[in-house]
């Protein structure tokens, strides 16, 4: 008899307490987005999305002159760069970069010594293909035209992980 009492005195209770949870959630504002209508805006520091290879505004010209260094960090092993010299400078003959492993690590963002490759915030490129996952030179390139590029540049990333002159001049001076 006891249990049975404990039983709808418990139910009763929870009862209640869902009751007012949901009425306490009723009038709050909304955390969810209608995504393709609204979007959120996307954090200055976020990482991922897709890749671009940049151009110099002045020329024309591509940036990446093939040094490979990028192929060479990948974690993944995810690119591939063949390389050809002309006009006294190297190229990218070829520029492979397979998104289906890509760890979005950015290395090979921070390594480029032009400026070449940039991490663009092009998050919205849903594929019905494993092969559309695989950007070849001409994707990338049209990738930095389609999408704003991150951030984070190469030449900006190596900055903050070097030490500032400045600081080091001072701290030679005082223990003179």
């Amino acid at each position: 008899m006891d249990t049975k009492k404990i039983s709808s005195v418990t139910l009763l209770k929870a009862t209640f307490l869902s009751l007012w949870l949901t009425m306490k959630n009723l009038f709050r504002r909304p955390v969810t987005v209608q995504y393709p209508a609204t979007r959120r805006p996307i954090p200055e520091r976020w990482r991922g999305g897709t890749f671009a290879l940049t151009t110099d505004k002045g020329t024309g010209e591509e940036n990446c002159i093939g040094c490979k260094l990028c192929e060479r960090i990948c974690p993944s092993n995810v690119i591939t760069v063949e390389m050809e010299k002309h006009s006294g400078r190297g190229w990218a003959k070829s520029f492979i970069l397979d998104l289906q492993a890509c760890i979005q690590c950015e290395l090979c963002v921070q390594v480029c010594p032009t400026d070449a490759i940039v991490m663009v915030y092009g998050m919205e490129t849903p594929v019905t293909r494993r092969e559309d996952l695989i950007l070849n030179k001409e994707k990338l390139m049209a990738n930095e035209k389609l999408y704003p590029a991150a951030w984070a540049r190469g030449l900006k990333l190596q900055k903050l992980h070097e030490p500032e002159r400045e600081a080091e001049e001072k701290r030679e001076v005082v223990g003179k």
